[in-house]
């Protein structure tokens, strides 16, 4: 059975929604303020833009889906039989039953889904799925409001919360509350990467340094082979990681007291913590293959000015970096295979050889 409230119980989960309700739609206009701020070309966010979006975006849809999970328990199913059937025609709960309710819902749910599993896609039309998710939350946030202020309240006598009596107080709690968290990311921004023209110029190097690694990585192969990999280039970049590593804070002699699998997340943690990516994941496929992915990560939009030519048969630096490791932790040789690249980032698969050849 459905949980029997009290008058003061249903008063406090009235108030309680309507709080979530508030915060949560401001967290949403968050989200879109940062993706308003780059509307012109949503590849120029930078790395501290992207985590503090999809930070806002989890909590929003965290909060969504507790208020339609809540908003379903305590007064949809209770009204379903014949005698509360009566209240769905009451204008307010209405519309927001089917405005704020079922098609904010599935326009929310499309955008949540999009984002999660379809990353290069939101990547793509990110400048129409994010209004569509935004546009569901908007509805659930303002159709609920209206009838918590001019139906719930009047005709049960709730009182109103004491921070927000009203629906225009609230409406502007929220919008407070998202351009404060705005304006928050954005100084971060600043203090991360300074002025436009020095973030601008940063970006320029990454990406010429981005494209000469491919484009070595292509000449190396088609004219020496695979084997130089192991000889020079993989010993090269393990001898100047060795000098840069301490400058971030990682001991790679110190790795050697781990096991492979630890030493690589320490070494993936260190460098996601200084903005190389958002996240780089370890899956151990087998005991001697796994796969590195690179998640947002800071150079990607490279591959948005490369054919698809340029990147067949290409390895993600990433790829040729964790190859370094392996190699001078366990001194074996590692076959990489293709990366398979994507908007935000790539994933290479890695074997290690146990007999040299």
């Amino acid at each position: 059975m459905l949980m029997q409230m009290t008058f003061a119980q249903m008063v406090f989960l009235n108030h309680l929604m309507l709080y979530l309700s508030t915060i949560g739609f401001g967290i949403a206009l968050a989200n879109c303020f940062i993706g308003l701020s780059h509307i012109r070309d949503l590849k120029e966010l930078t790395l501290l833009e992207v985590k503090a979006h999809k930070r806002f975006g989890w909590t929003a849809a965290l909060i969504f889906y507790l208020l339609s999970g809540l908003c379903i328990y305590f007064a949809v199913l209770p009204r379903l039989n014949p005698s509360g059937l009566s209240d769905f025609f009451i204008p307010t709960i209405f519309w927001h039953t089917f405005l704020g309710g079922i098609i904010a819902f599935i326009l929310f749910t499309v955008k949540f889904y999009i984002a999660r599993y379809k990353k290069d896609f939101i990547y793509e039309y990110g400048k129409i799925i994010g209004p569509i998710g935004f546009a569901g939350w908007a509805l659930a946030y303002f159709t609920s409001n209206i009838d918590f202020y001019f139906f719930v309240n009047p005709s049960v006598g709730i009182l109103n919360p004491f921070i927000i009596p009203n629906y225009l107080i609230s409406l502007l709690f929220s919008f407070l509350l998202g351009l404060c968290l705005l304006l928050i990311v954005k100084a971060l921004k600043f203090k991360t990467y300074g002025e436009a023209t020095k973030k601008s110029n940063l970006h320029g190097v990454a990406m010429i340094l981005h494209g000469i690694t491919f484009g070595y990585e292509g000449s190396a192969k088609e004219l020496v082979g695979t084997p130089v990999l192991y000889k020079y280039v993989f010993p090269k970049t393990y001898e100047f990681l060795e000098r840069y590593s301490k400058q971030i804070g990682l001991d790679l002699n110190e790795l050697k007291k781990y096991n492979l699998n630890e030493a690589l997340e320490i070494a993936m943690k260190k460098f996601t913590e200084i903005g190389m990516a958002e996240k780089l994941e370890l899956e151990w496929v087998s005991e001697k293959e796994f796969t590195v992915e690179s998640i947002n990560c800071s150079t990607a939009i490279v591959r948005s000015y490369m054919k698809s030519e340029e990147l067949t048969n290409s390895i993600c630096p990433w790829g040729i970096l964790t190859a370094t490791i392996v190699n001078a932790l366990t001194g074996k040789d590692i076959e990489i295979n293709p990366s398979e690249f994507n908007k935000i980032g790539a994933k290479s698969k890695l074997k290690i050889i146990e007999d040299k050849t």
